[in-house]
């Protein structure tokens, strides 16, 4: 799926109130705030799931980021637009009571001005990502990922990062 510059997503307010709609150029060329969600997927081996970016992403191609995210499109829910990227991203059909919500992160320069909503999932599935959106998906041990993340973080998305750490301060563990 290839990045749209004339999405709409809406702008929001330092309180995540609706502002107006704007164009995802327009919202990332000016760094207003927006809004997105973030899941994180774990197996029932505890491992995570990182997801790789595709090449012809706008921002951070190659990079290792959350399972599934992405923006909330002007008028739609955080939950409508978590369950959309869950199919559009990984392939899955999934309901929003396969997921555990974590949290809201305040829009900040690490998430690139989006209020976030971090959502986790345990699940061991076939996902089925189309190549254009994700260049790979990958199982990974929690403590091989967090060493890497620490040695190396450009190889992962700001954005991921600041996710992680925010999930990591609310649940060591997904239950």
């Amino acid at each position: 799926m290839q990045t749209n510059p004339n999405e709409l997503f809406d702008e929001v307010d330092s309180c995540d109130r609706v502002i107006a709609p704007r164009t995802r150029a327009e919202i990332h060329k000016n760094k207003l705030r927006h809004r997105a969600v973030h899941a994180i997927f774990f197996d029932f081996k505890n491992r995570i799931l990182l997801q790789k970016r595709s090449a012809s992403k706008d921002s951070y191609p190659l990079a290792y980021t959350t399972s599934c995210s992405g923006h909330v499109d002007s008028n739609e829910t955080y939950e409508d637009a978590l369950i959309r990227e869950t199919k559009e991203e990984l392939g899955v059909k999934l309901s929003l009571k396969d997921f555990k919500y974590i949290g809201k992160l305040e829009a900040c320069e690490e998430t690139g001005w989006e209020f976030t909503k971090v959502y986790a999932c345990r699940a061991e599935m076939r996902f089925n990502p189309p190549a254009d959106e994700v260049a790979s998906l990958d199982w990974a041990e929690i403590k091989d990922f967090e060493a890497d993340a620490k040695a190396n973080p450009r190889k992962y998305t700001p954005s991921f990062l600041k996710v992680y750490e925010f999930f990591k301060s609310k649940c060591r563990v997904l239950d």
